[in-house]
């Protein structure tokens, strides 16, 4: 792929790209086909190229996702020519399910991108993210349902086999989801979910016809029964009139629905389990470049 570097960013060679983070509606390992929901959680990338000189420099570890992104989109000529500086920003706990290396690998795609063309296609900022995830190994599908919902906002369905982005809807901007942490949890082997693959199935079909708390629900049952056996937070906010409420992504993160009415309600019951709480108003906006 040929690559028409804009010399007129290459002047000011300083982008900083926002992305935000996501929760599970539904795991997509069994089926390929997930759907995922924006929260306010962020990753702020900056990128800086310092002529005259070469190499990467980054305030975080993942060498090989971000070296593939790197050379996925900026030319030979230009790495040759300047060193790069990335320093990353997150509020996005990563390990957890949270989404936190698709929003990473977002927010570098759609910086590098911006520093050297003037027009940005989104499909080929997620491509490039998405790709590089299946690469390094960070992702068994890809992620494109994550990489969607950090990127778009919202409530994304998609299958990732085909990278194919099948629903997109905003979100109640009310709602919002609180988010626990536990400690010393284990998790199972997350290839037995593909042994339930018609149940996840009918979770997608719920998720289809717009049950997406339904369909939620479900997804924690069932995540929950295989992975961790750990049902007590999940009945806990339930019983304490959340929406909808599931492990996200392969855990041990559970995210509960709210309505913001119901947040210190639901804190205060969630306080009785061993683990971390955060709060995040769902999430309807695009990533972008500042």
């Amino acid at each position: 792929m040929v690559f028409l570097v804009n010399q007129s960013k290459l002047k000011k060679p300083t982008t900083t790209s926002t992305v935000y983070g996501a929760v599970s509606i539904i795991n997509a390992i069994a089926t390929g086909k997930g759907s995922t929901l924006g929260i306010s959680l962020k990753v702020k990338a900056k990128i800086t190229l310092e002529p005259g000189f070469t190499g990467i420099s980054k305030n975080f570890a993942n060498d090989k996702l971000v070296n593939r992104i790197i050379r996925s989109i900026i030319p030979s000529k230009v790495l040759n020519n300047n060193f790069i500086s990335i320093n990353l920003t997150s509020d996005i706990p990563a390990g957890w399910g949270l989404k936190s290396s698709s929003a990473v690998s977002n927010a570098i795609s759609l910086a590098c991108y911006k520093l050297i063309k003037e027009e940005i296609y989104d499909r080929a900022v997620l491509n490039t993210a998405v790709n590089s995830s299946l690469w390094a190994k960070v992702s068994v599908t890809g992620a494109f349902d994550d990489a969607c919902a950090c990127y778009f906002g919202g409530i994304i369905l998609s299958d990732n086999h085909y990278k194919k982005l099948i629903k997109r809807e905003p979100i109640n901007n009310d709602l919002w989801v609180i988010i626990f942490l536990p400690n010393g949890i284990y998790r199972g082997d997350i290839m037995k979910l593909k042994l339930h693959k018609e149940l996840f199935n009918h979770a997608f079909r719920l998720a289809i016809k717009g049950d997406y708390w339904k369909a939620m629900n479900l997804n924690g049952i069932l995540i929950n029964s295989i992975l961790y056996n750990n049902y007590d937070p999940l009945l806990c906010a339930i019983e304490n009139n959340c929406l909808a409420v599931s492990y996200s992504g392969n855990g041990p993160a559970i995210a509960a629905v709210v309505y913001k009415d119901n947040i210190d309600n639901m804190k205060a019951s969630l306080q009785n389990y061993d683990g971390k709480l955060i709060v995040s108003q769902v999430n309807n906006l695009k990533a972008f470049v500042e």
